[in-house]
């Protein structure tokens, strides 16, 4: 944006026709002129147009030639997740009264997507990219880079969706990023996390490892702590590391964690913790972390719920607590699952409920009917082949081998 950009937006905003911003100072020809950067002007007249316009405008050019500079610096601090630092940016940044309709327009509004994702608030974030798409005004990406910051925000939203078909579509629109046009690393993590999401093990493992090194790098701890806690999720035992070694590592991090102050980390560590312990059939061990978990989480939060899950489901599977105690937990979990318009972790809790009441035919028709059903929909892996190995072992000690085959084979797809 020249100076008579500047000029013209002043000009309409006061309601004024270049004849009258140019009455007594200049000709109408020589505001248009001067407003479409076509032709040279005196310092006299920029200070005559300030007077009547009621700016300093030497005050505002130099504070927009600093724009591209807020711009970075809000964006290398949302990477790094320096709150205060996102928020503060983000004010100065509202202040600029034509930043939407100069040439960072685009910049800003992919910028604005990333802080709402950054809040989780994935609707606002997706109507600025629907705008983009749209493909109207000044948010049109100008440049290579802002295009490929599009692709990044646009992959972003799909990770957060469950179903395995955005997932699938995050790992294809984050893989259009030019890494050379974009040289920002930070999405070789969120490229870990879709592939890790679609259980490709390998090209997360890679990408998490590669997304370390960038956080090691520019000394973001945070950062690295997720990096590395990501590639721990794709270790297991084919991966040749001995259990010992992994919670070995899994705690060093939670330390880490721990001494910097980052709680969500660590919180999201021993949940991951737990989940090993629970798969080992270590249940105390598993209850444990998840409680610690659990105590991290905000209440009313989704990493709240999913913890209390995890913790009710180690209780249940190894006795750990009075029933009165897991039944409480439960209709807790169920309150907390409807409130939160979540039908994976009511499905779930009903399931433990049942379970903890002893109906057996109510559990196995609930799962039959309700459950299975629903997970393959959503295609969740880890539930399909938990909960499916349950109800057929249940088919074939009822002998129902007619439906045991039918789900044997709907497994093996």
């Amino acid at each position: 944006m020249h100076t008579g950009e500047i000029i013209r937006f002043y000009r309409e905003k006061a309601g004024l026709t270049q004849s009258q911003l140019g009455e007594g100072i200049c000709t109408t020809t020589h505001v248009s002129k001067i407003e479409r950067g076509k032709t040279a002007y005196s310092d006299d007249i920029i200070s005559l147009f300030s007077e009547r316009l009621g700016i300093d405008i030497h005050h505002e050019i130099t504070s927009f030639h600093q724009v591209e500079k807020q711009l970075q610096l809000w964006h290398n601090s949302i990477i790094m997740r320096r709150m205060n630092l996102v928020e503060q940016m983000k004010s100065e940044l509202e202040k600029s009264p034509f930043l939407e309709s100069s040439k960072y327009g685009a910049y800003y509004h992919l910028l604005r997507a990333r802080y709402y994702i950054l809040h989780n608030k994935d609707d606002l974030s997706s109507n600025i990219l629907d705008s983009i798409q749209r493909g109207s005004g000044p948010q049109i990406p100008q440049t290579a880079f802002e295009t490929n910051l599009f692709y990044h925000v646009q992959g972003l939203i799909y990770i957060r969706d469950t179903t395995e078909e955005n997932q699938q579509k995050a790992v294809q629109i984050l893989k259009k990023i030019n890494m050379d046009e974009y040289k920002n690393e930070e999405c070789h993590y969120h490229l870990s996390i879709a592939y890790h999401c679609i259980g490709n093990k390998v090209m997360s493992y890679f990408h998490a490892g590669k997304s370390l090194s960038f956080f090691k790098k520019t000394n973001n701890y945070s950062g690295a702590i997720k990096a590395e806690s990501l590639m721990l999720l794709q270790l297991s035992s084919e991966m040749y590391l001995e259990f010992e070694d992994l919670v070995e590592r899994y705690e060093s991090l939670i330390q880490d964690s721990d001494s910097l102050g980052y709680l969500d980390q660590k919180g999201a560590l021993l949940n991951n913790l737990g989940y090993e312990y629970y798969n080992r059939e270590e249940f105390a061990l598993a209850k444990k972390c998840f409680k610690e978990a659990l105590d991290l989480a905000e209440k009313e939060s989704m990493p709240y719920l999913r913890r209390l899950c995890n913790y009710t489901d180690a209780c249940i599977e190894g006795n750990l607590i009075h029933s009165k105690l897991i039944k409480k937990h439960i209709q807790y979990g169920l309150s907390e699952s409807k409130s939160a318009n979540s039908t994976q972790f009511t499905i779930l809790f009903e399931l433990f409920s049942l379970r903890m009441d002893n109906k057996s035919d109510d559990y196995f028709s609930y799962l039959e009917k309700k459950a299975l059903p629903y997970f393959f929909e959503t295609k969740n892996v880890l539930l399909i082949e938990r909960f499916g190995k349950v109800l057929y072992e249940y088919y074939v000690e009822s002998e129902e081998f007619k439906k045991a085959v039918q789900l044997s084979n709907q497994l093996m797809r």
